[in-house]
C-alpha cells in the first residue's frame, strides 16, 4: 500500500528550499523592439517542485522570517551565470527594498558591480525611510550597478520609487502592456512614460509583450526596449537567436 504524506506547511517548505539551496534560475531577455537585439537578461528564480509559483515561495519565506535569505540565495545563483551573459548585455536581478537594505546583499552586489548587473526593485509597499534607501542605491549606482523600478504605472509604490530614486531603468507594468494595441488610455499613459523617461535619461522597458499587435503598438509609441513571451520565454543561457520582426 502506498502512503501519501501530507504536504509540508509553506513555511517549513521554504526553510527546506533555503537549506537545500533548491533554486534554479531562468533568464528572459530584454530586447530592442526595432531589431530584436538582446540588451539584457532578467534572472527569474524557480523553486519547482516545492513551489510552482515563485511569488508563493518568497511570501512563505517572508512569513517564516527568512525572506531576505531566500532573495540573497536567488541573487547568488543568478550571479553565477555572469560569465555566460553576452558582451554588451547586462544581467538583472530582482530584490525587495528590505533585501536591498541588507548589508550582505549590498556587499554581494558591490563585489560584482563591474560585471554589468542591474537591480529591479519589486517592493509593492510604501517605503518609510527613503533617505536610507537612496543612500544605498546611490552607492550601488556609483559602483556601476543599474537601478530599475519595476511595475511602473501599477500603483503608488512604483511612482514613489521613481520620484525618489531617479532610476536608470523604468519597467512598464504588464497591466499597461496587455491590450495596449486596443486601449487608447493605456497607449496615452505609455506615451507619457516614454517622454518622462527620455526627460530624466532613463531607459523604458515594456514588460509582458505577448502579441505582435502589442509589440507593434509599443514600437509606434516610441518604446525602445521590451520583454515578453512574444520575443522569448524564460529559459537557460545562452538563448537561441530571437526571431523578432524588425
Amino acid at each position: 500500500m502506498t502512503v501519501t504524506l501530507p504536504p509540508l506547511p509553506a513555511d517549513r517548505t521554504a526553510r527546506h528550499v533555503l537549506s537545500a539551496q533548491a533554486v534554479e534560475m531562468a533568464f528572459q531577455p530584454v530586447v530592442e523592439l526595432y531589431d530584436g537585439t538582446v540588451k539584457a537578461y532578467e534572472a527569474l528564480a524557480r523553486f519547482d517542485p516545492h513551489f510552482t509559483n515563485p511569488a508563493h515561495a518568497f511570501k512563505a519565506a517572508t512569513e517564516a522570517g527568512i525572506g531576505v535569505e531566500l532573495e540573497l540565495l536567488a541573487v547568488e545563483q543568478a550571479l553565477l551565470s555572469l560569465d555566460h551573459i553576452p558582451a554588451g548585455a547586462w544581467l538583472s536581478t530582482n530584490l525587495s527594498v528590505e533585501a536591498l537594505m541588507n548589508p550582505t546583499v549590498i556587499n554581494t552586489l558591490l563585489a560584482h558591480a563591474d560585471r554589468g548587473i542591474g537591480v529591479e526593485l519589486t517592493e509593492h509597499t510604501q517605503v518609510h525611510d527613503y533617505d536610507a534607501l537612496v543612500q544605498v542605491t546611490n552607492e550601488l549606482r556609483a559602483a556601476g550597478v543599474l537601478i530599475a523600478v519595476d511595475d511602473a504605472g501599477a500603483g503608488f509604490a512604483s511612482l514613489s520609487h521613481i520620484l525618489q530614486l531617479r532610476p536608470d531603468i523604468i519597467k512598464l507594468d504588464i497591466t499597461l502592456t496587455r491590450g495596449i494595441d486596443t486601449d487608447p488610455v493605456r497607449g496615452a499613459l505609455a506615451r507619457s512614460l516614454v517622454s518622462f523617461a527620455d526627460d530624466i535619461g532613463a531607459m523604458l522597458i515594456a514588460e509582458g509583450i505577448e502579441t505582435p499587435a502589442e509589440h507593434e503598438k509599443l514600437r509606434g509609441l516610441g518604446v525602445r526596449l521590451g520583454q515578453g513571451f512574444y520575443m522569448a520565454s524564460p529559459g537557460p543561457l545562452p538563448m537561441a537567436q530571437l526571431a523578432v520582426p524588425a
